[in-house]
């Protein structure tokens, strides 16, 4: 029986959701709960913060830093785009520790509890969920692949060949659904349903942030949202539900050729030694020098500090005092995988209300068409609603809140211990019964302003031992 329901809108922002184009998701949350200030974490990409939502830490915890990124266990000097099967490799070669914490599909299952997901993003996005769900005798379904494999030829034979990602996605939006409703449901029996829609995301990319693209896709996989939630009435279960998104977005003003700003700025790019190895995450760049030379290393923050295009640096490299920058540990980046440097790219903002409240340069794509991945707050405000029997009714919370706590919340919600080493909270001002007042004077936000060098200013938020970025 489904106990708990994740239903992830990729890249919707809460200033999408109105009665004319989401009157499903609307409905759902008048009388649930609403956050009125939730945050991805930094970078504001994808595959990190679905990493985050099933881990409950920072991306430097769980070792899943950005889309694109370096393992060291695998390479030193090359970048990965991280999706299936690379992922899966990497996993093997970690001996199950492509994540450095456990996901909550292995929390649970030493519970007897089962974790299903249906995912229509990217295979890496899919796989990160649960890179051990076969081990765990769970199930992770994608058009790519299935973990285990078993039920990729199962999908297949009941439904054919998954429709091509192209923009719209609808197709595509339909088929998650679908699978969700007619084998997930109907032959897995979980008792945690994960469903990820691709859209808005993929039109917004394309087409641009609340294009006519990119609303016909919020109206479709709100409809979609009405099915499944239908479906699961009447089979009788009434699961306390998350609806969450996993970044917002700003809209690009400029594109940046970073290598090439590098060669001309005389640096080397590539994977020799001497060089500068780049890792381009739309809003943000991840920086390596393979070798760790140090003169090049303060050479380059030097260079960056200096460059327009970039909005703040965060760095653990040692500097003369006449700049400040964040830390990798104040933007939650600080582990093992961490980046010699991050730096996002320079926003500002449009003139416009939400959801086209901000401008920015990104690192591909064309002006004109969506971007995320930085630290600016339209890129870091996100999307959660919850409902159930849990939860409050007709509530919208004022609390700081991120994708972060959503795996401690679930724990809670099944009564099992939350593990030490979350950086995430229980959303306990969401629960029934809950002293708001008490909530409220239990949780203190403090604020850490830096100025650097450029005179942009970086700004870190703590919630307990949550993190929450808006740097740039």
């Amino acid at each position: 029986m489904v106990a708990i329901l994740i239903v992830a809108f990729d890249g919707l922002q809460p200033s999408q959701i109105d009665p004319h184009r989401m009157p499903v998701l609307s409905k759902f949350a008048d009388a649930g709960v609403r956050f009125s200030h939730n945050h991805s974490v930094f970078p504001s990409v994808t595959r990190t913060n679905a990493a985050t939502i099933v881990t409950g830490v920072t991306p430097g915890k769980h070792g899943l830093t950005a889309n694109k990124s370096i393992f060291p266990e695998y390479s030193d000097n090359q970048v990965v785009d991280a999706l299936h099967p690379k992922l899966s490799e990497i996993n093997q070669l970690t001996e199950g520790e492509l994540l450095f914490v456990p996901t909550i599909g292995e929390v649970i299952r030493e519970h007897d509890l089962q974790w299903v997901s249906v995912v229509g993003g990217t295979s890496g996005n899919a796989y990160v969920q649960h890179p051990n769900a076969a081990e765990n005798g769970h199930v992770v379904i994608h058009s790519e692949f299935t973990n285990p494999p078993i039920h990729f030829d199962k999908v297949k034979s009941q439904y054919g060949d998954w429709p091509s990602k192209k923009a719209p996605a609808a197709d595509l939006v339909r088929r998650t659904a679908d699978v969700a409703i007619g084998y997930a449901l109907a032959e897995l029996n979980p008792d945690v349903l994960m469903v990820w829609f691709p859209e808005p995301d993929t039109s917004q990319h394309a087409f641009g942030v609340d294009s006519p693209e990119a609303r016909s896709m919020i109206e479709l996989a709100d409809r979609e949202l009405g099915r499944i939630l239908k479906r699961v009435s009447q089979l009788g279960y009434e699961p306390n539900v998350f609806i969450v998104s996993d970044h917002g977005y700003l809209t690009i003003d400029s594109v940046v050729d970073v290598d090439k700003e590098l060669s001309a700025g005389g640096f080397n790019i590539g994977s020799e030694e001497n060089s500068v190895v780049t890792a381009e995450n739309g809003g943000s760049v991840l920086f390596y020098v393979p070798g760790a030379d140090r003169e090049l290393s303060s050479r380059l923050l030097r260079w960056l500090s200096l460059q327009r295009w970039v909005g703040s640096i965060a760095t653990d490299i040692p500097n003369d005092g006449t700049a400040q920058f964040a830390t990798l540990n104040d933007i939650g980046m600080r582990g093992p995988r961490a980046p010699l440097i991050v730096v996002t790219m320079r926003s500002s903002a449009s003139g416009e209300v939400a959801p086209l409240a901000r401008l920015g340069a990104a690192t591909g794509g064309t002006v004109g068409q969506g971007s995320h991945g930085g630290g600016s707050s339209a890129e870091l405000h996100n999307t959660l609603i919850v409902r159930g029997p849990s939860f409050k009714s007709d509530y919208r919370s004022k609390i700081p809140s991120g994708n972060i706590d959503i795996a401690p919340t679930i724990l809670h919600l099944f009564d099992i211990p939350v593990p030490g080493h979350f950086d995430g909270r229980v959303l306990t001002e969401a629960l029934q019964h809950t002293d708001i007042e008490t909530v409220n004077n239990s949780h203190s936000l403090m604020y850490e302003s830096r100025k650097s060098k450029t005179g942009a200013v970086t700004k870190a938020q703590y919630l307990h031992a949550e993190y929450m970025c808006q740097f740039g």
